[in-house]
């Protein structure tokens, strides 16, 4: 297969660092990582369209964890949680082209607003049916926008703070109000809002998927496989594969593995060490790299240790951004304590809280003479976190914490610690939040009032400069709100930043005519394998 110009170099200098090396001295300012050499949001390897498509077959898909429910409600929609699974059978009503670097029509036919970008119109496609037969039209979309909203879809704080409403025109239109301007208010329709369920779907005791996708839920065991079947009255028409399988595997290595020896056509990678070898195998697919998509979510909640900021900042000044790559990433990882990746279309001038164990052990020493006890919990998942927990532990310790290793038995338990318990200092936790996304994933991380705001942080000097970035109206604009942004979160640190996972949908040169949205969401129905 033809490799990209962005491939990783055949050899990478391996380097031995001890933890209990590091230096007393202040680190150098750029501490953390470039992207390597391959690592970039886009296609690793340009497809190829010049085929026709083959029709029938089974489209293998191994992911990082199970769709459990296929209902935007209760599933977080990005690649890594089912959005890909879920997009196969609501659709989008937009969705982001990132060669055009713009949101494009999907289900929608257009999408305008007024001058002022507080008003937007969308216009539906002509015909759109459900799966059941009836039309996916206007009334259907504020019925599902509706729904979202009651039942408190994932990111209901950002979509009732950015809509006023929304309204049934005319058969094919809708129109938005927003609370203020905001020129990539299409981002919500490319993600769970703009996941169209179909009131046949709460017709029974249970719910049952019913959307305007190309697929329709056939199967579903759980732990073991979800295995959607092609619609024949697809609008975009009916989809070369027959079906499609989607599998769960834990284990990074075991996906690679999986897609090497050909049970999987597609599998979802996500830890540096592990692309870097998929890269070298030739695998193509596409990646996306969003930023603080690996980083500790800190408890600002009284009783926690992490509620002091002195103690927050400590953390971030005693984190060796290179000790942590060469820990837990081979060497390889896309590591910062910034914001903002090094692959983001943001260069920005202001450094993060750098390295700096002398100023690590003064906050500390300073909390310490105010009666806190040195006691810092870490809290991730069994053998998946372990290498990160004592990597910490060891940076920790060595300017004057106690560290204590709190592991959990699965994901599903982090999450209840996380959201439920709330009974963590500091977690292995990641956004992922793509470049054209900033505002809304910012706004749902840590505003003040976001039921995203799992860390409980409140800053509400960060929140104006929040609402800042939606409103700037251009690039330029952006970056200057982003480095004040950058600024304030040094002063309050919400969250501690360790950097990037490449998001990875890869497949072998036997697949073809998937096509990328954004969070990682993959669309399948024009799918399909020699």
């Amino acid at each position: 297969m033809k490799r990209s110009t962005r491939t990783l170099a055949a050899v990478l200098l391996a380097t031995s660092l001890a933890v209990s090396a590091c230096s007393e001295s202040q680190g150098d300012s750029d501490q953390g990582s470039g992207a390597p050499a391959g690592f970039a949001n886009g296609f690793v390897i340009e497809p190829d369209t010049s085929g026709t498509a083959k029709q029938g077959g089974q489209l293998q898909v191994v992911t990082y964890s199970e769709a459990r429910v296929l209902d935007p409600v209760l599933t977080i929609a990005n690649g890594s949680s089912g959005g890909t699974e879920m997009a196969a059978v609501f659709d989008l009503l937009m969705r982001y082209d990132q060669g055009k670097d713009a949101y494009v029509p999907q289900l929608a036919e257009a999408l305008e607003s007024n001058e002022a970008q507080d008003e937007w119109t969308l216009t539906l496609r002509d015909g759109v049916t459900f799966s059941d037969g009836t039309p996916l039209d206007a009334d259907a979309v504020v019925w599902s926008l509706d729904r979202y909203v009651a039942k408190g879809g994932g990111q209901v704080s950002f979509l009732k703070h950015a809509v006023k409403s929304w309204t049934a025109v005319d058969a094919r239109t809708v129109r938005f109000e927003l609370t203020r301007p905001w020129a990539d208010f299409a981002y919500l329709l490319a993600t769970g809002p703009g996941m169209v369920v179909g009131k046949a779907s709460d017709a029974g005791k249970a719910f049952t998927p019913v959307g305007a996708g190309p697929f329709v839920l056939e199967k579903y065991a759980p732990q073991e496989e979800l295995v959607l079947a092609a619609r024949a009255d697809y609008w975009g028409g009916k989809p070369a594969l027959d079906s499609v399988r989607f599998f769960p595997h834990a284990a990074e290595q075991g996906r690679l593995d999986v897609l090497r020896n050909g049970e999987a056509d597609v599998a979802y990678l996500r830890e540096p060490a592990t692309a870097k070898d998929a890269l070298d195998d030739g695998f193509g697919g596409f990646m996306e790299i969003g930023s603080i998509s690996r980083g500790l979510l800190l408890n600002h909640r009284a009783g926690a240790a992490t509620e002091d900021v002195r103690i927050r900042q400590a953390l971030m000044h005693a984190i060796d951004m290179d000790v942590i790559n060469q820990r837990t990433a081979k060497g390889v990882g896309i590591v910062t304590g910034s914001i903002l990746n090094p692959q983001s279309r943001w260069d920005l001038d202001t450094e993060p809280l750098q390295y700096d164990p002398a100023k690590a052990k003064e906050l500390l020493e300073a909390a310490k003479a105010d009666g806190y006890d040195g006691t810092i919990s870490f809290k991730g998942v069994a053998k998946v976190s372990e290498q990160m927990g004592l990597t910490l532990k060891a940076l920790l310790e060595s300017v004057g914490f106690t560290v204590t290793l709190d592991y959990v038995p699965s994901v599903t338990d982090l999450v209840s610690a996380i959201y439920v318990t709330h009974d963590f200092d500091m977690v292995i936790w990641g956004f992922g939040m793509p470049d054209p996304a900033v505002y809304p994933e910012l706004f749902e991380k840590v505003n003040s009032g976001s039921r995203g705001n799992s860390g409980g942080s409140s800053d509400p000097k960060l929140d104006q400069l929040i609402e800042e970035l939606g409103a700037a109206a251009t690039p330029e604009d952006q970056k200057d709100v982003l480095e004040q942004i950058q600024a304030q979160w040094n002063e309050t640190m919400p969250y501690a930043p360790l950097g990037a996972t490449p998001e990875w949908s890869a497949w072998g040169d036997k697949v073809h005519g998937i096509t990328p949205s954004i969070d990682s969401i993959m669309l399948l129905g024009g799918a399909w394998k020699q």
